[in-house]
């Protein structure tokens, strides 16, 4: 696979740009929690790369610089799978790209690039999807616009209880038993199993594992 050829004394990145859905239909106590929740997300996020980077800005925006790459996909379904499983109306709009690292400043919204432009342009143009991928290289836009729209589409359409699921599956990279998930949401490996199976979680999983191996193969 031809990788997308680097400009000089940079590296690609990826830039995440969200907002919270229907946030001023919340109640405060809600919008609260919803923050909290998401903020949590995000530091989680940032701790797995020391340079990694976010803002939460106006109170219902925020936008997280990534180091990895390659772990995007992953990252964008842990935040919104950590909302939807708290609370079934909580969600948000999530735009990320991959670009070069341009000009990465001290704050991540003084920050400029491809990733940045790409990103934050995407996000305002967004109406009915919830979540897009974009990226200067054509033949990986047309590899992953359509399984993307999958993807969005079908988080939309989970309970809380198959959020969570799809969240633990996510965050410890299936490395877990179904008895062991059960604990954690103090439910049955019965019902976790049809929950997983219902859900059609594994081909969430394997979207992430998917984006891993294309991002390395085309940029890094």
């Amino acid at each position: 696979m031809e990788k997308l050829e680097k400009k000089e004394k940079s590296k690609f990145i990826a830039v995440l740009s969200g907002d919270i859905i229907r946030s001023t239909e919340l109640s405060h106590e809600m919008y609260e929690d919803l923050l909290y929740t998401l903020h949590n997300q995000l530091t989680f996020i940032c701790s797995r790369h020391p340079n990694n980077k976010f803002e939460i800005t106006r109170g219902d925006s925020f936008q997280v610089l990534l180091q990895d790459p390659e772990n995007a996909a992953t990252y964008v379904l842990l935040i919104r799978t950590s909302l939807k499983a708290r609370n079934k109306i909580y969600d948000c709009r999530i735009s990320f790209a991959i670009g070069n690292d341009v000009s990465i400043r001290h704050t991540v919204s003084r920050s400029t690039g491809d990733a940045f432009t790409l990103s934050g342009r995407t996000l305002d143009n967004m109406t009915s999807d919830t979540l897009k991928v974009t990226t200067l290289h054509q033949p990986f836009n047309e590899c992953f616009n359509l399984l993307t729209k999958y993807v969005d589409n079908h988080i939309s359409g989970m309970t809380e209880r198959q959020c969570a699921i799809t969240y633990i599956e996510i965050k410890n990279n299936k490395s877990l038993t179904q008895k062991e998930i059960a604990k954690q949401l103090g439910a049955n490996r019965v019902s976790i199993n049809r929950s997983i199976k219902t859900a059609n979680i594994n081909l969430i999983t394997e979207y992430t594992q998917l984006f891993s191996k294309k991002v390395e193969e085309f940029f890094l």
